[in-house]
């Protein structure tokens, strides 16, 4: 049994305590306040609120409204068919109301189940929060789903996986609390606790104490009453997860202790991952997370940790870089933290040819911060040169590449800086500007004869001018053209680049002029592990059907975590093929890149 801090001792039965949190909990958190919020009847209106208690105090109720979601009004619970619900329509990158057309509700539900919440690729974390956002119709409904299983409560499982909070919360301002299962309830809990809506999570929290099975609730409503500045009642709440035998999660306890005032070191040790109950309990007690589980955060715990000025800068910078290699966050973020990094003049001056005495992120952040400050175009360009050479070196190419597209994107394409063609457009073409990049590879067109370099620029820059789509890029060279020029990659190496070229192009409709029988005459293995046969032959099922969603979603159970980097070449060139031929021409050529830079090329 823990003490409080006014050295009150409690000796009660395990049955008797867990009766006296639970009165305690409904009565203290909400002393006064009349009804919960949660526990009430209506319908969230449509638009998201800007009022955010955080002060645990009843919210002033907001009159029902009718929601508007993808073409549906309705106005009370008994019209709203809840799994069209989303909060992107057709013209808000959602993937239309009919998305989900001639597909089976089954087949969506297990496919969904099986959907990664991880893709190394900017492109599929794109379309994967695209898909579970977008308004649609419910699937055919050839086959009901088990009375406890629900298309939206997946989708809310899948967000919640991704960490994407502020767009769960948007979503839930659109769904009626009271059609909450506990696990949906929970799902709430962290977006309000990860948006900073702790009040509105309290009264979620307070609603579900009574009745939910989970441990969770009995670990919010510790949160809450440390909220309300209640540390008794918090303190039986946390011998009540150790009577009950759930108290398995150390950092949560920790943060307990630390919230009631004990002078306590944590240990760093966790249960596993670092949810946003343990983020919310932190906050409140201005403590730390420990840097030891840094590499055990929350996608959204990590975004929150990247935002919040407390924490040291190296930390935030470390979450913040794996969150941009992942494509899980813009790479403006990053180059924001890079920015706050302090160097010395002669540092910034002397970063190409000068002796560097920095690693690392540090390293990285002096180069952008170099770059930044440099506005003679040449000078410029020579230590974007630099820099990504560095990131090739340490792992961090695509990285890099993404951090300094806006600033590369300035440098003028000039006679001069023909020797800058190929990073200057590989970038570009990374970063989906396109128009940019290809005048970076028409520069070394014109200068082919006159300037050694430019020549091999033109046939570096050739396959990705092909794979944006460059009009009349096929004048520019050929595959055979271009592997005849790689005198430094091994004849396996080659071949695998080759084969996912041939596959890409072939899926995005240009000619190669390259046949699948010399290629095969190689006889060497393509990279990445075999593809499912059931899935690709799904996938072009779906495809000949014209099922947007249904492609959308298997392309991204293909991909897997891995991402387009380490995708096998035949399943590569299916799944651009398919969401180029369903009307996603933009995200198939980015993926088409993305590959190819990962690949190496």
């Amino acid at each position: 049994m823990i003490a409080s801090p006014n050295k009150m001792s409690f000796q009660l039965s395990k049955s008797a305590l867990v009766g006296t949190v639970l009165r305690l909990s409904m009565a203290a958190l909400f002393a006064g306040g009349g009804t919960s919020a949660y526990a009430q009847t209506q319908l969230i209106p449509q638009q998201p609120t800007t009022n955010q208690s955080i002060t645990g105090e009843p919210l002033t109720e907001t009159p029902a409204s009718p929601i508007s979601s993808g073409g549906i009004q309705v106005d009370s619970l008994g019209g709203l068919d809840l799994d069209s619900i989303g909060t992107l329509s057709l013209g808000q990158g959602g993937f239309g109301y009919d998305m989900w057309r001639q597909s089976s509700l089954q087949d969506v539900f297990a496919l969904i189940t099986q959907m990664p919440v991880s893709y190394h690729s900017a492109v599929g974390n794109n379309l994967a929060k695209r898909l579970l956002l977008s308004s649609a119709g419910r699937p055919l409904d050839d086959k009901p789903l088990q009375s406890e299983q629900s298309l939206l409560s997946l989708r809310l499982e899948k967000l919640a996986e991704l960490g994407a909070y502020t767009e769960l919360d948007n979503l839930f301002q659109r769904i009626p609390t009271r059609s909450d299962s506990e696990q949906q309830a929970r799902y709430r809990s962290d977006s309000l606790l990860m948006t900073g809506k702790n009040g509105d999570a309290c009264q979620v929290i307070q609603g579900m104490s009574a009745t939910g099975k989970d441990s969770y609730w009995t670990r919010g409503m510790v949160y809450c009453h440390f909220l309300q500045k209640q540390v008794d009642q918090a303190l039986l709440g946390l011998d009540l997860l150790r009577e009950t035998g759930d108290a398995t999660d150390p950092l949560f306890e920790e943060l307990a202790l630390a919230a009631s005032g004990a002078n306590i070191k944590l240990s760093g040790k966790s249960a596993g991952r670092v949810e946003p109950i343990h983020w919310a309990l932190a906050a409140l007690s201005a403590t730390q997370l420990p840097a030891d589980l840094d590499d055990f955060l929350d996608p959204g715990v990590r975004r929150a940790l990247i935002s919040t000025e407390s924490y040291p800068l190296d930390r935030r910078v470390y979450a913040a870089e794996v969150a941009v290699r992942s494509g899980a966050l813009s790479p403006n973020a990053l180059v924001d933290l890079y920015s706050r990094y302090a160097f010395e003049p002669a540092e910034l001056d002397g970063v190409v040819g000068g002796q560097i005495k920095h690693e690392g992120p540090e390293l990285r952040a002096l180069f952008l911060q170099a770059t930044q400050l440099q506005t003679v175009p040449a000078a410029r360009a020579e230590i974007v040169k630099a820099a990504l050479d560095q990131a090739e070196t340490d792992g961090m190419g695509i990285l890099m590449s993404r951090v300094v597209a806006d600033l590369v994107a300035e440098i003028p394409h000039s006679a001069d800086l023909t020797w800058f063609a190929l990073p200057a457009g590989r970038i570009l073409y990374l970063a989906g500007q396109y128009e940019r990049a290809n005048a970076w590879l028409l520069l070394a067109r014109q200068y082919m004869l006159s300037e050694e370099t430019a020549a091999a620029n033109l046939t570096s820059l050739w396959p990705y001018a092909r794979l944006s789509g460059m009009e009349g890029g096929e004048r520019y060279g050929t595959l055979k053209g271009w592997a005849s020029a790689q005198s430094g990659l091994g004849p396996e190496v080659l071949n695998q680049q080759l084969v996912m070229l041939r596959s890409c192009m072939q899926a995005l409709g240009e000619e190669t002029r390259l046949s699948w029988g010399e290629l095969a005459s190689m006889e060497i293995a393509s990279p990445g592990l075999a593809p499912s046969a059931a899935l690709l032959y799904a996938l072009k099922d779906a495809q000949n059907g014209g099922r947007l969603a249904e492609v959308v979603l298997l392309s991204l159970i293909i991909l897997g975590e891995q991402g387009p980097g380490n995708t096998h070449s035949l399943a590569l060139g299916s799944v651009v093929e398919a969401l180029y031929s369903v009307g996603l021409q933009t995200e198939a050529r980015s993926l088409a890149i993305e590959a190819t830079v990962l690949s190496g090329i």
